[in-house]
Formats: structure tokens, sequence, C-alpha cells
């Protein structure tokens, strides 16, 4: 049953024929970064680390002058499904710079395109035809992204950055390339309050296959608040909604129209500032996780609950120099 999810996981999202636009970008959602996973993904205002520019472009501008690279694998659902990414981030008081890159791969997928007895020709199962068992084959989806970061910032309180990135898709014997670019947006609010924006594809961006096929990646807006109560600097809460206009209907917390929102929470605490414990929710899905510093290096751990795929973890490594 956990291979079936799989593989309709795969079909819905990677599947560049039948969903070409609504679930184009996809695998860029996903989030990468333990620290962040572990806080149900809700990182857009908080943004720190090796994937700070992934969660928010204008996130590497700030006062830390310690370089970070962080590094995270992850394999999934039966080994079906594998995660790599690295993330560094040069950080500046004035402006900052970061190198996000990123690929998800899914392994085994049917593919059936050969294999259907199309008696009519129109390219879809009729009643009456079937499919030619004989005939499906597996291919593999490999998909890659690469950020490159450049942030400033403009006064005490507010940074603006943009992420410039390299699209590639492979699906079997397929392949599409697109670019795209990302903005946003890092404020410091009264009463100990943070916002961030990241506005995804802010231009729209758009993906050539080789079959002469185009996709579409629409914007998304990622708008979050944290708050670190001066009372207790060792807490951070946060929340995050992502704003779209892909009308995903049901698959989504809320939706009116075209219009949909999904929304994340998260939670961290800091125990002599080297033990985290990190609890979140991702779209009503548990989250929890665990990070340990152990001087230059960090360590952190995610468990990630899902009602149909079953429960998956995150490793990463950082280090800072």
């Amino acid at each position: 049953m956990e291979k079936f999810h799989i593989y309709l996981l795969a079909g819905l999202i990677l599947n560049p024929i039948a969903y070409a636009s609504k679930y184009a970008g996809e695998f860029l959602s996903i989030g990468y970064g333990t620290r962040a996973q572990g806080m149900g993904s809700a990182f857009v205002s908080v943004a720190q680390g090796g994937f700070a520019s992934y969660w928010n472009p204008a996130a590497t501008t700030s006062t830390s002058a310690e370089h970070r690279l962080e590094l995270t694998h992850a394999s999934n659902f039966s080994r079906l499904v594998s995660y790599d990414a690295l993330g560094y981030c040069r950080p500046g008081k004035i402006s900052g710079l970061g190198l996000v890159i990123l690929r998800l791969s899914v392994k085994d997928i049917p593919y059936t395109n050969q294999a259907l007895i199309d008696l009519n020709g129109n390219g879809t199962m009729d009643p009456g035809e079937r499919l030619d068992y004989s005939k499906i084959t597996t291919a593999s989806d490999t998909e890659t992204a690469a950020f490159l970061n450049y942030s400033r910032r403009i006064d005490p309180v507010l940074s603006w950055g943009i992420n410039v990135k390299a699209i590639n898709k492979a699906v079997g014997e397929n392949s599409a390339w697109g670019l795209g670019l990302d903005a946003g947006f890092l404020a410091s609010l009264p009463y100990d309050l943070c916002l961030g924006i990241n506005l995804q594809d802010a231009t729209t961006t758009y993906l050539a296959w080789d079959t002469g096929r185009r996709e579409v990646i629409t914007p998304t807006a990622k708008i979050g608040f944290s708050y670190r109560p001066w009372f207790l600097s060792s807490l951070l809460l946060s929340v995050d909604g992502d704003l779209r206009f892909e009308n995903r209907g049901s698959s989504s917390d809320y939706h009116a129209g075209p219009i949909s929102v999904d929304i994340r929470a998260g939670a961290e605490y800091w125990i002599r500032r080297r033990l985290a414990l990190r609890l979140g929710s991702d779209q009503g899905e548990l989250a929890a996780g665990t990070g340990l510093r152990l001087g230059r290096f960090c360590f952190d751990y995610a468990f990630l609950g899902h009602a149909d795929l079953g429960s998956s973890t995150r490793l990463s490594a950082s280090y800072g120099f």
C-alpha cells in the first residue's frame, strides 16, 4: 500500500503531461533544511543556516560574520524517494550571498505511455480499452535546482534579496530546463516580532521540455511571522502561510476559487544553547525534531508524519567558519 501511494504521488506531482502546471514546481516546495522541517517548515521569517536563502532570499544579510555550510540527505518510503541538498550562506552586515543546490529523485515509476491499447487513438483510456501489462516499463524521475542568492540591507530593520535559480527535470528519456527568480523581504517589527516574505517564482518560471511541451510554475507568496519573547530568549515561535493561485481546491488547507492557503507552525527551544527541541505542524501533519551544537558543528534530526505516505526522517549536518 505504501508503494501505491508513492507511485500515485509521483504520477500527480512529477508527470509533465497529466499535471503540467499545477504541480510543476512541487519539488521546490517540499522544504530543505532539517531544522526548518522539525519546526513544521514555518521558517520564512526565521531563515537561518546554510539554507537561509532557500527559505527567504533576504535572510543572508546578518550581523553574524559566520559562514555556514550545510548538507542534508534522506532516503524514505522504502528508499523510493531520495533527497539531497547542499546550502551555503555568506552573511554580511550590508549584503550577503548564498548558494543552494537541491536534488530529488524517485525511482521505479510505472511508465504506461506505450501500454495503452488505444482503439480510438484519443490518448486516454475509454470503456472497452485496457493496458497491455507486458509493455509497462519503469522510469526514474530526477529534479534538480540551483539557487544563487544576493541580499542587501536597506536599513537596520529591513532587508531585501533575490534568488536566480536554474531548474532541470528528467523523467525517463525526457528532460526540461528552466530559469526562475525569487524575491524576499525580511523585517524586524516591534514587540520582538519578525516578518518574512518570499515571492517564489515571482516572474513566473517556464520549463521547456525536449518534447516541445512547456510547463509553467506560477508565483507563490510565502508569508511568515516569528516571535522570540524577551523574557525567554531560548524559545522561538513561528507561523507561515503559503498563498497560491493554482486552483488546488481541497488539497490545500483553505481555498476559495483558484486561491488556496496552506498553514504551517513551529516552535523551538534551546537548552543551554547546545540542545534544541522542536515541534511543528505542516498543513496539519506532525513534525518534530532535535538539534545538537558541538563547537562549530551542528547536527539536526527531524521526524515528519504523513497520513497517507507514512512517517519519514531527515538528517543534516552543518559547519560554521
